[in-house]
């Protein structure tokens, strides 16, 4: 029985053994049968299919190829492909890609290609009518990383390649003939590539010659490459390049950039541990015409262009066998050596260098060619003028020494054909010495006839002074450039200590400005008599930082002071901002003609008071933080002609806002403004920019007089408007617009508010208590209907205004009554009524009232747009009473009639004013019964063509109103609405030729009857 149990229990362990070695037989039956069917179904037609889908559908456009195969020892074999993209741009044809990869190595996370050889690739670039990228903003990371290729090795071969761009404008510029070899190996082994190319401008039958070669070791990096440790040499040649077939690529990199002339370079280089060693370069080029966006429309030309450089690195010095530069206006050249690297003067003096350098640069020609990047004068033509320098260093006495100058001397030119030139040259000159550790500043400085700096002592303790005359300053380079467009006088000192350090920088000093004087050329003017600042300050480069212990500004006008701040001087500062301004005694009054002269501020307002703030700018995240707590206006007046004048005795500001400059975002936290008549109790505004996109969003809550408003606002409002009345409002918006468009903000705003007043006066024209509410979205602005009480009449309105048209227009929405029995008053008739119908000029003393029955009204948002002002409809006037009439008493005296206490009557009637001129086909005033008629046009210049038609008819009638009459009297109206003239001798001539014509008329019936 045991043998019989003991027989039972080995036979499972032998069924086991047995099925893991037919699981595992299986196994490797199926990863062979995989690895020989992976070939199979790549190659197939199932396999080309199912792949072309796979890319196809993800990405933007169309691959597609002949044949695929592959084989695990032949590789992977790809003809006739090719791939177009869905905009038409791009196109790329190969006829054979082949390839033999090593399989294992991505297991390894890699991939390495082995030999690839592409034959007889074509690419063609069509950027024909497609819009310049120009301004959009892109985002880059700001932390340089080294490279991270997945692809570790491949041996690439290009086969008669072939690339074709077209710009813009449709021209093209065509690679052709490309033959290429990389060799790409992994970061520590040397990776050599070649390049050799010709390239043909469309139209041109000279073909230019590129070539390129070189053998590269990157240095051993924990990922990717990265130029440390990286050996090897480069060399480039360039034969007779045609340098406008650059322009397609220049287009398709978005470069504002158009060059004309013929290139020719040859260039070599050694590469080791990452820094250039040697370099032996010869540029050549022929009729060399550069212009661009960054050249401000100039073009910098030369016919000849000759650049020869040969520099060789032993250990850490640069020496510079020769380095000589020749154009049409430039020769410089240099020889010696240098410190290949150093971070300061005196690393600079304390070397072995021996360094000689002179330049001569013809003024007249770079002026004249480039009058706008240098700011020459308009008009002006530069005729002579030659700005030279040296430099050279040297040994003696042990000691080392650096010398050098610049003149800027003949400098000559006429404009409005007036003679104009540089009494003296200016020359700067440097003299210094290298003592051990010390460096002697022999002599450092700049003259001219405008002034004089000079700078002596030494690192440790370098004395400065300068003395500028403004006036002499503006008149002597003010005669070729554009210094500025205010004109100024006065005398600029300054005087003071610094150190120069290895690690820092220091100065302190004062300096002062005395009788400054500035006006523009309409007569305005600024003055200070006195204004000195006192500084001490620091910089430390290696850090990034200035750190200012003191500055201080004082002058008549008030004093700003800075204490213990830190300002970074780039994004690698140490130490974030800190920095604190205090501003004292600033009398508003001496700083408002300053305002007027620079600040566009409203020369008719007058401003007292004086004003405190403190406020401090600090790091915030990526931007800044301004906040202040303690801003004050002690008994602040503003005065406006015809305005109530503004006064509180103190005005607070509190303010807390985080600014980006680089992001160009603004978050307002907390803005309030206190004051007894005006107060923002909470204020926020946020400006955010999103790739292409600002997003504008803001919420004030007011309380307002708006007496006190119209004072200080009312440069801004229509002469003569006057409002009153108390109000709390919250004003809330949102507004997302192009960034670089701001004029489209109005175009995509949106807003609801309720604006009012209690009473408000406008041309004769008094209001009574008002409300409207006002919408704004999407840039459509509508005004609800509403209607309020004026002089004793009624008064409707509503209207809408599209911000996106050109130009904007607010319009009613439809016919309605907007005047009811108005009561006329001597500004309204003086003021509007007169370019209804000039009866109405020089009255003095009117009243009646008017009704008006508007079908159409437009009026421009811009006052430019007078002439878009449209209005159509009906006025009426009863109960009119004139006294001191012009027009009127002109047509009263021709017939001896006076009218003391005369009612009139105007009858509704219609007219149009469009395009400045409201015309008319009969306004007929009724004078008691008896009928004048009106017809003609009236320009909002005033200008008159009209006819007036008397009650009288050429018989000797009166006619009466409503009554059929044989013709009356018209007399032509003529002159302007201030000095309206009947044309009585133009009437005699009318009257003799109508009398003949009838008795003519007469005649001929007599003969004929």
């Amino acid at each position: 029985m045991q043998t019989k149990k003991s027989a039972l229990n080995k036979q499972p362990k032998k069924t086991g053994k047995r099925l893991l070695k037919y699981g595992a037989a299986i196994i490797i039956f199926l990863i062979v049968l995989v690895v020989f069917l992976v070939p199979v179904f790549v190659s197939s037609a199932k396999g080309r299919d199912f792949i072309l889908s796979k890319i196809n559908n993800s990405i933007d456009g169309k691959t597609d190829f002949a044949g695929l195969s592959m084989g695990w020892l032949k590789g992977v074999r790809i003809t006739n492909f090719s791939f177009n993209d869905n905009h038409g741009q791009t196109s790329v044809k190969a006829k054979q890609i082949a390839t033999k990869p090593h399989y294992g190595s991505i297991f390894s996370g890699s991939i390495a290609l082995g030999q690839t050889v592409i034959d007889e690739p074509r690419l063609e670039i069509n950027l024909k009518g497609q819009p310049s990228k120009s301004g959009q903003k892109t985002t880059t990371a700001t932390q340089s990383t080294s490279i991270a290729l997945p692809i570790k090795m491949m041996d690439l071969v290009i086969n008669n390649g072939n690339v074709k761009v077209t710009d813009r404008h449709a021209k093209t510029v065509e690679l052709s003939q490309i033959n290429s070899r990389v060799n790409l190996r992994p970061p520590g082994q040397e990776t050599s590539f070649s390049l050799h190319t010709l390239v043909a401008d469309a139209g041109k039958e000279s073909e230019s010659k590129i070539q390129a070669e070189g053998r590269i070791s990157p240095g051993k990096a924990n990922k990717g490459w990265t130029l440390k440790g990286t050996s090897g040499n480069v060399s480039v040649e360039v034969t007779e390049l045609e340098l406008p077939s650059l322009a397609p690529f220049l287009a398709l990199a978005d470069v504002n950039v158009h060059a004309e002339g013929v290139l020719s370079c040859s260039v070599s280089s050694e590469v080791k541990d990452g820094r250039l060693e040697n370099i032996i370069a010869d540029i050549k080029a022929k009729n060399l015409d550069i212009t661009g966006a960054l050249l401000k429309g100039d073009r910098l030309k030369t016919n000849n262009l000759n650049v020869n450089v040969k520099l060789k690195r032993e250990q850490k010095m640069l020496r510079i066998e020769s380095l000589d530069i020749t154009t049409d206006w430039l020769k410089a050249q240099a020889a010696g050596s240098v410190p290949a690297t150093f971070d300061s003067l005196s690393e600079f003096l304390q070397s072995d260098s021996s360094l000689a350098g002179s330049f001569e640069l013809d003024a007249a020609q770079v002026l004249s060619q480039m009058p706008h990047t240098f700011g020459v004068k308009e008009g002006m033509k530069v005729t002579s003028g030659k700005l030279s320098g040296t430099v050279a260093t040297a040994t003696k006495d042990g000691k080392r020494k650096v010398t050098g100058n610049i003149s800027l001397a003949e400098l000559k030119g006429t404009i409005d054909d007036k003679n104009i030139a540089l009494q003296q040259p200016v020359k700067a000159e440097a003299d210094i010495t290298a003592e051990k550790d010390k460096i002697i500043f022999d002599k450092v400085g700049l003259t001219a006839s405008f002034g004089k700096i000079d700078c002596t002592g030494t690192s440790e303790a370098l004395k400065y002074n300068a003395n500028i005359n403004l006036e002499s300053l503006q008149s002597e380079l003010g005669q070729f450039i554009d210094i500025g467009q205010y004109k100024m006088s006065g005398e600029l000192s300054a005087n003071g200590d610094a150190s120069i350090g290895k690690d820092k920088v220091a100065a302190s000093g004062s300096s002062a400005v005395k009788n400054l004087r500035l006006s523009s050329a309409e007569g305005v003017s600024a003055s200070e008599p006195t204004a000195n600042i006192t500084y001490s300050v620091a910089a430390e480069p290696n850090k990034s930082i200035l750190n200012i212990g003191s500055i201080k500004a004082t002058a008549s006008l008030g004093e700003v002071s800075i204490q213990n701040a830190v300002v970074p001087l780039n994004k690698k500062a140490e130490k974030p901002m800190r920095l604190t301004v205090s501003a004292n005694k600033v009398d508003l009054g001496k700083v408002r003609p300053f305002a007027v002269l620079l600040a566009s501020f409203p020369k008719e307002m007058q401003l007292a008071g004086i004003a405190q703030s403190d406020f401090s700018i600090s790091s915030e995240k990526q931007g800044y933080r301004i906040l202040t707590d303690a801003t004050h206006i002690k008994n602040l007046k503003v005065i406006y002609p015809e305005k109530k004048p503004f006064e509180a005795n103190d005005v607070s500001i509190n303010f807390d806002a985080e600014v980006d400059p680089e992001q160009k975002t603004i978050n307002v936290k907390r803005l309030q403004l206190i004051s007894p008549q005006i107060k923002i109790n909470k204020g926020e505004l946020s400006q955010v920019n999103t790739s292409d996109k600002t997003k504008l969003v803001g919420r004030f809550d007011c309380e307002y007089d708006w007496s006190a408003v119209g004072t200080i606002t009312a440069p801004y409002l229509p002469q003569g408007l006057s409002i009153e009345g108390q109000r709390k409002d919250t004003i809330s918006f949102d507004c997302e617009y192009p960034t670089e468009q701001k004029d489209k903000l109005l175009e995509n705003l949106n807003t609801k508010v309720r604006v009012g007043f209690a009473k408000a006066e406008y041309m004769g024209l008094n209001f009574g208590a008002t409300d409207v509410d006002l919408q704004i979205q999407g840039g459509l602005l509508k005004i609800a209907p509403f209607s309020t009480t004026v002089n004793n009449g009624q008064f409707s309105f509503a209207s809408e205004a599209n911000f996106k048209d050109k130009p904007s227009l607010l319009k009613t929405t439809g016919p309605l009554q907007m005047a009811k029995d108005i009561q006329i008053t001597n500004e309204t008739a003086a003021k509007l009524l007169k370019y209804v119908n000039p009866i109405f000029a020089n009255v003095a003393k009117v009243s009646g009232t008017a009704s008006f029955n508007c079908e159409r009204l437009a009026i421009p948002l811009k006052k430019e747009n007078k002439k878009d002002i449209e209005v159509v409809g009906t006025i009426s006037v009863n109960q009119l009473q004139l006294e001191g009439s012009d027009l009127l008493g002109q047509m009263l005296s021709l017939v001896g009639g006076k009218a003391p206490g005369q009612q009139f009557t105007i009858q509704p009637t219609r007219f149009v004013l469009q395009n400045g001129l409201l015309q008319y086909e009969n306004m007929q005033l009724d004078i008691g019964d008896n009928p004048v008629n009106f017809k003609g046009v009236i320009g909002l210049d005033k200008s008159l063509n009209m006819t007036v038609t008397l009650p009288y008819t050429t018989g000797g009638r009166t006619a009466r109103t409503g009554e059929k009459t044989d013709q009356r009297i018209s007399i032509p109206l003529t002159g302007s609405i201030d000095k309206p003239k009947l044309d009585v001798g133009r009437l005699l001539e009318e009257q003799l030729k109508k009398q003949l014509e009838e008795q003519l008329q007469k005649s001929l019936d007599k003969l004929f009857g």
